[in-house]
């Protein structure tokens, strides 16, 4: 793959400095830049860490080194929307990790813009999401499988009948829905604060 050698030789990396990076031998190196050998797909995304460029880039989906007009593409966000999010977090001083690090700061920003990045909304979403997973957690804890397997062997409803309870003989229904009810509301709240504020 030609591409590796041409970004290596960009970052100004010899092939055994990229080998080491990689816990691989420096030959391993030159197999995979002339062609010999196929990088898998771990080592592949691996490489495009150290190199700072795309997958894509590597394995010529895109002749752009810094991989625009996959992000572009793929997220559905114009390179000026990601670009101008890129300078806010800079003049911020909100960048996570290497803020020379290109694919970094795109990735960033594209969380940013999706609502799932580093801003009030991101920050609040997470936390949203948490709940919803405490909530799963919740469930596995007082929940009976055999009850569960009974239910799915005796009936076709996708719907679990509201009267019946699936939980174990020795825990207190009445705490699973209140804890639930507690989570549940935390979780309205949350969305109220992101829309009250219009945050982004």
């Amino acid at each position: 793959m030609e591409r590796i050698k041409v970004a290596r030789q960009k970052k100004g990396i010899s092939q055994l400095e990229l080998a080491k990076e990689l816990n691989v031998t420096q030959q391993a190196i030159s197999y995979y830049e002339n062609g010999s050998r196929i990088p898998d797909e771990k080592t592949l995304d691996k490489i495009s860490r150290v190199l700072n460029v795309p997958v894509e880039y590597l394995t010529e989906q895109t002749d752009d080194p810094d991989g625009w007009d996959i992000w572009e593409k793929y997220t559905g966000y114009s390179i000026k929307e990601i670009k101008d999010e890129i300078k806010r977090i800079k003049e911020s001083h909100h960048v996570i990790g290497d803020e020379h690090d290109l694919q970094n700061l795109i990735a960033q920003a594209v969380d940013n813009l999706e609502g799932m990045g580093n801003t009030d909304k991101g920050i609040i979403n997470s936390i949203y999401y948490g709940i919803s997973s405490l909530q799963q957690e919740l469930s596995k804890k007082y929940e009976d499988p055999k009850k569960l397997d009974q239910l799915s062997k005796e009936t076709s409803l996708k719907i679990r009948p509201a009267n019946q309870t699936f939980f174990y003989d020795d825990l207190s229904p009445e705490a699973y829905y209140k804890v639930n009810k507690i989570l549940d509301q935390a979780k309205y709240d949350l969305d109220k604060i992101s829309k009250d504020l219009k945050l982004r």
